[in-house]
């Protein structure tokens, strides 16, 4: 009986042993597959090279080791800077967001901050859906952009918000024309009516290149709800902003003498305004990358 466990015992020792050893091998094998630290001079150097040659996946690869690896080197910020940059090159917006905001975070009083707080904007403004959806993702960059402007506004960068301000608000304004004209359309007038007055009174719509559509669609809804006054004012305000424009003439014959506007002839109108507004609302803004020494290209 003693022997017997005495040989079972043994056997269960060259099982923990052989497993053991099975267990260290697969470590040993496991160790080989880790990623080699190299030096964050060289992480770098291919990073930047990954963004010359285009290939932006390798670029957020190194930039993202040398950060990981290497935390407390210098060239880890500009790490941190170039990764904003590759993950909107490579239309990764989301994560182009969230890069810049941990740079906002990390270093607010960076010389180079201003550069993320714009590429926040910019991240938003890419992802922004077009005029039929809802326009959360404008108001975004609207904000983003503005916050460039008032905390920058002797940079480089607060001249492109200004001009991308510009373009969030022509996005807003467009979404708002959108589903007036779906109203009027479909002779909904007090509905179409209420969204071209939206048009008029935001103040980041009422100087958009749609205020004399709106303003004539005004003329037009008000006559179709029998409130001829009220046609009169506006066509009255629409001849002071915009006496030469091709709205106001048909204002005028509509008011004075009584004509009406085809569905075609409104088309014809708003093709107009959506070719004359067309690279402002397709500008895509300016993206610079961060090259060593703080340098963009």
């Amino acid at each position: 009986m003693g022997m017997g466990i005495d040989e079972t015992m043994k056997k269960k020792r060259r099982w923990l042993v052989g497993w053991a050893l099975l267990a260290l091998a697969g470590c040993s094998s496991a160790g080989d597959g880790v990623k080699e630290k190299l030096p964050p001079e060289t992480l770098y150097s291919d990073g930047i090279n990954g963004l010359k040659s285009h290939t932006y996946s390798v670029a957020i690869q190194k930039f993202q080791d040398l950060d990981r690896q290497h935390p407390f080197s210098p060239l880890a910020v500009k790490a941190q800077l170039n990764l904003i940059y590759a993950n909107f090159q490579k239309e990764n917006y989301e994560e182009a967001v969230s890069a810049a905001e941990r740079f906002i975070r990390m270093h607010p009083r960076h010389k180079n901050v201003a550069y993320a707080y714009y590429m926040r904007g910019m991240g938003f403004y890419k992802r922004i859906s077009d005029a039929y959806r809802d326009q959360q993702r404008t108001r975004d960059a609207l904000v983003a952009f503005r916050e460039v402007v008032a905390r920058f506004p002797e940079s480089d960068y607060s001249w492109a918000s200004r001009r991308m301000i510009n373009v969030c608000k022509d996005r807003m304004a467009e979404q708002e024309m959108v589903v007036a004209r779906y109203y009027l359309d479909r002779e909904e007038y007090i509905a179409a009516n209420n969204r071209f007055q939206k048009v008029l009174q935001d103040r980041d719509m009422n100087t958009t290149a749609y205020v004399e559509e709106a303003l004539f669609s005004m003329v037009l809804t008000s006559l179709r709800l029998g409130l001829r006054e009220e046609a009169v004012n506006h066509a009255a305000v629409l001849g002071r902003n915009f006496p030469k424009g091709m709205f106001y003439k048909k204002a005028i014959a509509m008011v004075e003498k009584g004509q009406d506007v085809s569905r075609w002839e409104l088309a014809d109108m708003r093709k107009g305004v959506e070719e004359g507004s067309f690279l402002s609302r397709f500008v895509k803004g300016l993206s610079p990358a961060m090259m060593p020494g703080g340098e963009s290209l």
